[in-house]
């Protein structure tokens, strides 16, 4: 994701090429026309997708995506065209980190000229409080074994589908096989129940460092909430929020403490570098310069693709006296309610996330697992799952997905959530206290939650 996170779940794709002008279209608008032949359709009340004929006419429906770039999503759309003809698919896409802005400021004002946009699965609960997200539970009412479990929860709020989920992810642990042979230590299994612990991981890192290693361990998204979740999850801190509607933030508990204190002292005691940005951690480990690497498949191509890297995966840790969690989520769709255009959207959503496997059947490349049950067949079929350096990768991503997967936080104000989390993770990692971070990081939510209470 990467994703997004996709992303972030992942996140899937970052786009920079182009990122200025498909801003500006997003902020300002883009006209795509009314709908005249037969889908003018506003989204209350909508069609099971499975019924929907195309137009008789040329339309033409506009999509703001972050998951991919313009010209990932090129033969999706391509496909897309061929099969339906009179509908064109204006695609729109955005660099993640300016996504969430941008895209609502259209959703806010009501923009009838955007039709369908990317969700970021922790997003939803926010979005439908804000009115933002059309019920498309009479669109896509049989969604079960079609999709994956925890996505199609995740695109579920008050008891309402109201994102139709199309991607989700997973991660592994990366290791340097050659930096961990040279502090003499035995590389770790493939297997789930081999699963090391952060305990493990940061001695052997410490190891790696002595025997010549720059970094014994650098998280993929660092300080970012997607990420470090499961540090305190697997404490049994929970997902930082609590309480009716999740609108208690629950952040000063044991798990939290001891998972955050933990993750400072990576910094404290260098084993993880300061100040690298999220766009350049996976190149410290592609060059050999870190032993351990928390993060996402998408990463596989990048990793394989260098001859020279000696490489294998693993299961992500967990802490000795707690259990295996993992970060999951993507993105979905959803339906703008202020949307002229909702048949045509409705049958290019069902394409893009169901249709015969999904977008998943017309990309060269998959950064992360669809959330589409029929689609997920060409993600672990990819080449690079096949080299011998990815052994295991496979199994371990089912075997997360199935078992240890957790989403991140439900709540109405998770946009403030992440924003303050992320703040208070950086700071953290620049040295200050676990315990009064997490203080003044569930005062700021706490007067930001105010609102929806």
């Amino acid at each position: 994701m990467k994703l997004s996170v996709l992303p972030r779940p992942v996140r899937a794709a970052t786009q920079l090429v182009g990122g200025a002008v498909a801003v500006a279209l997003l902020v300002t608008g883009c006209g795509s026309g009314s709908d005249s032949a037969g889908s003018a359709q506003r989204p209350a009340g909508l069609t099971a997708a499975d019924s929907l004929k195309d137009p008789s006419k040329p339309v033409t429906i506009t999509y703001a995506g972050a998951a991919y770039s313009a010209d990932d999503i090129k033969p999706v759309l391509a496909a897309f065209h061929q099969e339906h003809p009179n509908i064109t698919v204006k695609y729109q896409a955005v660099p993640f980190d300016q996504f969430n802005s941008v895209l609502s400021t259209r959703l806010s004002r009501q923009d009838s000229t955007l039709d369908v946009f990317d969700v970021d699965m922790p997003r939803t609960d926010a979005y439908q409080a804000r009115g933002w997200l059309t019920d498309l539970s009479s669109a896509f009412p049989d969604l079960a074994g079609k999709v994956d479990k925890t996505s199609q929860e995740a695109a579920t709020s008050d008891g309402k589908l109201v994102a139709l989920p199309y991607q989700t992810s997973s991660q592994l642990l990366y290791y340097n096989k050659a930096l961990l042979e040279k502090a003499g230590i035995p590389l770790p299994s493939a297997k789930p129940a081999d699963r090391l612990t952060w305990e493990k991981v940061t001695a052997d890192a410490k190891k790696t460092q002595q025997a010549g290693a720059k970094w014994g361990l650098l998280f993929d998204q660092v300080n970012r909430y997607y990420q470090l979740q499961p540090l305190a999850e697997s404490l049994g801190g929970g997902s930082g929020a609590g309480g009716t509607k999740d609108l208690t933030p629950e952040l000063q508990t044991a798990g939290w403490e001891k998972a955050m204190t933990w993750y400072g002292s990576l910094y404290k005691d260098k084993i993880s570098p300061r100040g690298v940005p999220v766009a350049q951690t996976p190149d410290l480990f592609a060059s050999g310069q870190v032993a351990f690497f928390p993060g996402g498949p998408w990463w596989a191509t990048k990793f394989t693709d260098n001859a020279k890297l000696d490489f294998g995966v693993t299961a992500y840790p967990y802490f000795k006296d707690g259990k295996p969690v993992t970060p999951t989520g993507g993105w979905s769709l959803g339906l703008n309610p202020a949307s002229k255009q909702a048949v045509a959207s409705e049958i290019f959503m069902k394409y893009m996330a169901l249709d015969n496997g999904g977008f998943a059947q017309h990309m060269s490349s998959l950064a992360v697992p669809p959330s589409n049950t029929a689609g997920t067949a060409a993600f672990y079929d990819q080449k690079v799952f096949k080299d011998p350096r990815m052994a295991g990768a496979v199994e371990l991503t089912k075997y997360e997905l199935a078992n240890t997967a957790t989403l991140r936080a439900r709540t109405a104000g998770y946009v403030e959530f992440e924003d303050t989390l992320s703040k208070t993770f950086d700071d953290i990692s620049n040295g200050a206290s676990a315990s009064s971070a997490l203080s003044s990081a569930t005062s700021t939510i706490n007067q930001a939650w105010a609102k929806y209470r």
